[in-house]
């Protein structure tokens, strides 16, 4: 007779003569660890397709090992070791290995047992006790022990990511009859070839397609690919770049990772983020039957940059050759309007009518501010310039407060631009870069613009329009002769030389004129 070797588990039983095994919650049996046994890689791949597909593939892969096992009668069988669970979690377990034709035991160490089942609702025990001996793996079934020697141990990440992908049909009609089918009704990724890209930017240009771009470089090519990201793209667009030989449309399937149209993975990468170590970008290739790692996270450019600019116009010279283009029809002048921009004031126009206040003020300028200040005469009045507005001009620049800030008369002037002078409260329209508007308006090293109001011409101010205005404003000094000495002030004659006999007092009356000495005598 058939020898039974497991013993179904009455409930409530909490001592059991299998090592590992442990009562849950229900009153379940369940292992340390869980073994789950196929006899093939096929029925391996099918079974993580239909878990990552209900759960999340992150949870099993931290502690799933893989290994290849021979067993002792003959025959190999891929095994599957993992944590061990609860009832729930291993029910669950049960019914996709159960898909993938495969067995699920419980237990620890090297020692297996089979999961509940219908029969036992509660798990197996060992009816007898079976010895390990020298196998790495034992499982044991109701009827028969099956024992296994490890020969091979597989990576499970590196497994994932060498899987072939599986072709799916796509809608008869196109993409553009069921984008959502394919995947790429919001986002689709394209990859180029080098010598189709420019071409495929323009049609999608064209097109208004919204699209951002990046130069990748594959495995094996020296040239760089453009990979392009497109969002929402209209299905017909979708059915023609599919068509076109160096186009490849691939359809996001998480953040970093996308699979080629046509084409599916056997395992939901968007589940198994674990098998994607790193920061890489990895497209799954169909029709080439290569994964491609980019380096880090593409940093897409808007595709309008990516655009090649092109210059269309009539009367065109060389191409790129500025100088002999014709640009007077586009040629628009340059004109005054009002602005509530707050500007220095780096001058002032006082009009003939002030000239007399003017003169006071110049008592209260600050040396330092005077001596830079200048002085212009003009059919309205006097210019007055100080600080930056003199742009090179030769003068020296005043420390702290210009004269002009001083000088509460006439309309202040400010500048816009070097040597440009407009009004307060006016500024140049169209506002052009300041070398650029000092070319337009022709003016050399050491000239100024003056701009006096709307309607009114520019004046152009040499240096030698200008003069000091100390020494504009200042009137020349009057000097007087030095009148003549009096007589008696006059030098005396020529000295004479008198030797006398000294006294007692030789001192007494030294300093006297010639006058006293005369009346004293000898």
């Amino acid at each position: 007779m058939r020898q039974t070797l497991l013993e179904p588990i009455a409930a409530g039983q909490t001592r059991f003569r299998m090592q590992g095994l442990t009562p849950d919650a229900r009153g379940v049996a369940v292992g340390r660890e869980t073994l789950l046994v196929f006899s093939g890689l096929d029925r391996l791949v099918s079974f993580l397709g239909a878990y990552s597909d209900e759960s999340s593939l992150d949870d099993l892969i931290p502690t799933m090992t893989l290994e290849r096992g021979r067993r002792s009668s003959g025959g190999q069988a891929v095994l599957v070791r993992c944590a061990g669970a609860d009832s729930y979690a291993l029910d669950r377990l049960l019914r996709l290995v159960s898909a993938a034709r495969g067995d699920l035991f419980v237990g620890a160490g090297t020692l297996f047992a089979r999961y509940r089942e219908r029969a036992a609702p509660f798990g197996y025990d060992l009816a007898a006790p079976v010895s390990a001996g020298t196998d790495d793996v034992v499982a044991v079934d109701l009827d028969f022990v099956a024992r296994y020697q490890v020969v091979d141990r597989l990576d499970p990440v590196e497994l994932i990511q060498r899987l072939s992908l599986r072709p799916v049909p796509l809608p008869v009609a196109g993409i553009s009859d069921d984008p959502h089918l394919a995947g790429m009704a919001e986002m689709a990724l394209c990859l180029c070839a080098p010598g189709i890209a420019e071409r495929v930017l323009s049609y999608l240009w064209r097109a208004r397609v919204p699209m951002a771009g990046v130069r990748v470089a594959l495995a094996g090519e020296r040239r760089l690919s453009l990979l392009l990201r497109l969002r929402a793209p209209p299905g017909r667009i979708l059915d023609v770049l599919r068509r076109i030989p160096g186009v490849e449309l691939l359809a996001p399937v998480s953040s970093r990772a996308a699979v080629e149209v046509g084409f599916r993975h056997p395992v939901h990468l968007g589940s198994a983020a674990s098998c994607l170590p790193g920061t890489e970008m990895y497209l799954f290739r169909g029709r080439v039957g290569r994964v491609e790692r980019l380096e880090g996270a593409p940093r897409f450019v808007d595709g309008a940059h990516l655009i090649a600019a092109a210059i269309e116009g009539r009367g065109l010279g060389e191409p790129g050759d500025a100088r002999v283009v014709g640009v007077e029809p586009l040629q628009i002048p340059i004109r005054l309007r009002r602005t509530g921009d707050a500007r220095e004031p780096r001058g002032a126009l006082v009009p003939w009518s002030q000239i007399e206040v003017l003169r006071r003020l110049i008592y209260v300028i600050p040396p330092t501010s005077l001596a830079a200040a200048r002085l212009a005469l003009l059919e309205e009045g006097v210019l007055v310039l100080t600080g930056g507005g003199l742009a090179g001009v030769g003068a020296v620049s005043a420390a702290g407060v210009g004269a002009a800030a001083l000088i509460p008369l006439g309309t202040r002037i400010c500048e816009v631009a070097p040597g440009v002078l407009v009004p307060d409260g006016f500024e140049l329209w169209p506002r052009v870069r300041a070398p650029l508007l000092r070319d337009l308006l022709g003016l050399e090293v050491g000239q100024l613009a003056l701009f006096r109001g709307p309607g009114e011409a520019a004046l152009r101010l040499r240096p030698e329009h200008l003069m000091a205005l100390d020494a504009a404003v200042v009137g020349r000094l009057q000097l007087s002769d030095l009148k003549a000495l009096p007589g008696e002030l006059a030098a005396p004659a020529a000295p004479e030389l008198v030797n006398e006999r000294l006294g007692r007092f030789a001192l007494w009356g030294f300093g006297a004129g010639p006058k006293e000495q005369r009346e004293r005598g000898p």
